[in-house]
């Protein structure tokens, strides 16, 4: 084989490859969920021509969240499809990023357009009994524009022919109301929780009285989490090195719950 038939080789087997890699994608590209200022991947045109009927959902998302819990979410395709794959977002009222989301088996998370995040399939999945399934987290966020939430996902009922043709899309929201704080452990705080400095440059103070142990939970101001930790008696945390700005602590103990306060400068 001469080196212009093996340099005409590769790029054959390259662009084979690449075909594969569009027609019946692992990590598919992000922002094709349909929420605000998306489209799916049927609507950009990159599948298309299926008639597969079925439906979406998730569960493990009560219909009110709390600032900072963390949830397991279960995304379930039901359809008459081959192989299916999903992407999901969860935006606030003001259509941006709310809360982190945390890969499980078979999935893996990826950013997009508007500093959003993803989660999304890393291979798609033969339905069984016209079924499938993917497990994963999400961590709600300290706040939430409109104290609202809504998750929206989509998902690719496909016919497996290693092509992009007659393949359709699902897909499905799921609002939810955000809660910051359990009120009625609130107004105890001071009775069991001390947190200093309020301005904070590189270490801040908590402290769990009457042999209280507890979990901390760090938020930035865009709701992304940047620390958790157990906590028990007095508890020292480095912030030295974080971006300086507005932080939430979710600070729990049993059956209380406290959001405060600090800025790093």
């Amino acid at each position: 084989m001469n080196r212009q038939h093996y340099f005409s080789l590769l790029f054959l087997l390259a662009a084979v490859w690449s075909l594969n890699s569009a027609y019946n994608p692992s990590s598919p590209p992000t922002s094709s969920t349909g929420a605000p200022g998306e489209k799916t991947c049927q609507q950009a045109g990159c599948h298309s021509g299926g008639g597969f009927a079925g439906t979406v959902t998730i569960t493990g998302v009560p219909d009110t969240v709390n600032a900072g819990q963390v949830y397991p979410i279960t995304l379930e395709h039901i359809s008459n499809a081959e192989i299916a794959g999903f992407q999901l977002t969860a935006l606030d009222g003001a259509n941006t990023k709310a809360g982190t989301l945390t890969a499980g088996s078979g999935s893996n998370t990826a950013n997009g357009m508007m500093g959003r995040q993803y989660v999304r399939q890393s291979s798609p999945k033969q339905l069984v009994s016209q079924k499938a399934s993917w497990t994963f987290n999400w961590t709600a966020p300290s706040m939430a524009g409109g104290n609202n939430i809504t998750f929206y996902f989509a998902s690719l009922a496909a016919n497996d022919n290693g092509g992009n043709g007659g393949d359709n899309v699902l897909t499905g929201t799921k609002p939810v109301v955000f809660r910051q704080t359990v009120a009625a452990a609130e107004p105890q705080a001071a009775q069991w929780l001390r947190a200093y400095p309020t301005l904070a440059t590189d270490r801040v103070t908590i402290e769990l009285l009457n042999g209280r142990q507890g979990y901390l939970h760090l938020f930035d101001a865009q709701g992304k989490l940047v620390m958790e930790q157990a906590l028990s008696g007095q508890s020292t945390l480095s912030v030295a090195g974080f971006q300086k700005g507005l932080y939430h602590a979710r600070i729990e103990s049993n059956e209380l719950v406290s959001v405060q306060k600090f800025i790093i400068q």
